[in-house]
């Protein structure tokens, strides 16, 4: 029995340390922002301005050994959330910006099935923008420069990004 409960344990501890889940990607036509949530529950295929753009990447939805938050601000003046894995950027708030909390987890380093998290910057509009892939910038997306690797994620996979693309022109052509 009691090697039952010891196998049990460790199975549980093993399964909660490697807990992975969704980011999921949103954005607001009418302010050209994105917004990304790991809580699809929060606007579900929509709302309050937002539309589901898809999932972005796989995360982590708690901290661990060799794995940094990924802090959430928000600036009410030009409706931008910004994300850093820096809480010495930013603080409790700073340049228009208030704390959100954490958003989720990524690998601070690169590794076997993990791929970086971009960060883009539009100083026009002052949007960030996070994405899994240089090509989505390349793409869609002008007067974005490259800020950094935010950290590193677990991809989703081709089937998914077609989706999330899908997703875009779906809006486009429908709004």
């Amino acid at each position: 029995m009691k090697k039952l409960f010891l196998l049990s344990a460790l199975l549980l501890l093993i399964g909660s340390a490697f807990a992975q889940t969704i980011l999921y990607r949103y954005y607001n036509p009418k302010q050209g922002k994105h917004y990304y949530t790991t809580n699809f529950g929060e606007y579900g295929t929509g709302g309050n301005g937002l539309y589901l753009d898809g999932p972005q990447c796989m995360v982590f939805d708690h901290p661990d050994r060799g794995l940094i938050p990924l802090l959430r601000y928000y600036n009410a003046r030009n409706g931008d959330h910004y994300y850093t894995n820096s809480f010495r950027e930013l603080g409790r708030g700073a340049n228009g910006y208030a704390f959100e909390g954490t958003a989720c987890y990524i690998a601070q380093n690169p590794g076997p099935r993990l791929v970086p998290l971009f960060a883009f910057l539009n100083s026009n509009t002052g949007e960030h923008f996070l994405t899994t892939s240089r090509d989505e910038m390349r793409q869609d997306y002008t007067g974005f420069v490259f800020t950094g690797i935010a950290g590193y994620v677990i991809p989703l996979g081709r089937d998914a990004d077609h989706a999330r693309f899908r997703g875009r022109d779906f809006y486009r052509d429908h709004h």
